[in-house]
């Protein structure tokens, strides 16, 4: 439903503060009780993690259940609701609201865990990210202005549970030139840079098409308010990318034919390992047929029925032959020696 733009419609509108709350609560119902409860039966390396490092986990683990939950959320009204994209600045949608309600709730979540730990996970430049996409969303929520944009931004959310999985995977133990890292690594970028940085000159066009439009002027500070955030967000985003993307470089260009290499000794491993296995399983077997049967195992030809591998048997026997000649050889000498005497 589209409203009509005066002084009114930007007055505060709480009817959303109960899903904040909501999804407050559920954020940190999961942090505390469900996600630690959860992971020690599911994952064996999560007994072995220090206190910091299991607050990191829950805290990491919760960040990606938002994301998926959010992210869908985000790609299914862009699809479904088309009135959204024809009128981006001033528009009523539910499921829009109810979105940003979430994202606000989770928000207030993670930066109340953050300040109760911050010795521990305290990040400086993730607390001004929160507070940056705070304050719009909330102006978003609350005013209904520019609904198209805050649902837009919610796309980053896709690259998320990658970023999350890179740190799982140390945690669990996981080396890092192993192929879980480098294949993690690599999607982990793809999607970061298709999430968070391909978006931003399709956000910013969106953005150009509506300047001139006369219900642009009558947002007030609401504009300027969306452009500031949305500038420095974009700018903490492409920092990001810059040091993701020379880590995928690095890797990519110096560990691949590493990683070949890795893969090949691991099935040379595995078939040395068959073969072995199969070795003394006939020779297990051979044994006691030796033990039902000793009639049928003399000589040679109980070195065969044992499995003994080919070149071992052929060496034997030419050293067996070598002797043999050579004892020939002595004793054609040693007759020839009594002829002579």
């Amino acid at each position: 439903m589209l409203r009509i733009v005066d002084e009114s419609s930007f007055k505060f509108n709480d009817e959303y503060l109960a899903i904040i709350g909501y999804s407050y609560m559920t954020f940190m119902a999961l942090f505390s009780f469900v996600l630690p409860k959860v992971s020690n039966k599911l994952f064996g390396s999560y007994e072995r993690l220090s206190s910091s490092q299991k607050i990191e986990w829950n805290t990491r683990a919760t960040s990606t259940i938002f994301s998926l939950i959010v992210s869908i959320i985000c790609s299914y009204i862009l699809i479904i609701e088309k009135g959204l994209s024809a009128s981006p600045l001033l528009y009523d949608s539910e499921l829009v609201k109810t979105n940003i309600s979430i994202v606000i709730g989770y928000v207030l979540y993670d930066l109340t865990i953050m300040v109760l730990n911050f010795r521990m996970i305290g990040d400086f430049f993730t607390i001004f990210h929160h507070f940056l996409s705070l304050f719009g969303y909330y102006n978003s929520l609350a005013y209904s202005v520019m609904p198209y944009f805050a649902n837009f931004r919610l796309i980053v959310e896709f690259s998320t549970p990658l970023v999350n999985m890179r740190w799982f995977l140390y945690a669990c133990g996981y080396p890092k030139d192993s192929i879980h890292f480098f294949l993690n690594g690599i999607s982990m970028t793809l999607v970061f840079f298709m999430a968070r940085v391909m978006i931003i000159p399709i956000y910013w066009f969106k953005v150009y098409s509506v300047i001139d439009s006369p219900l642009w002027l009558k947002l007030k500070y609401f504009r300027h308010l969306m452009v500031v955030t949305c500038f420095f967000l974009d700018i903490i985003n492409i920092y990001w990318f810059k040091k993701m993307f020379k880590g995928a470089v690095i890797v990519w260009s110096t560990n691949w034919q590493y990683y070949e290499k890795n893969h090949k000794n691991q099935q040379i491993e595995k078939l040395k390992s068959k073969l072995v296995n199969n070795f003394v399983y006939q020779s297990t077997l051979n044994g006691l047929n030796l033990v039902a049967n000793p009639g049928r195992f003399i000589g040679i030809g109980f070195m065969e029925r044992l499995s003994v591998p080919r070149i071992v048997f052929d060496i034997f026997r030419n050293n067996t032959n070598n002797n043999r000649e050579t004892e020939t050889h002595r004793d054609d000498d040693i007759d020839e020696k009594n002829k002579n005497c």
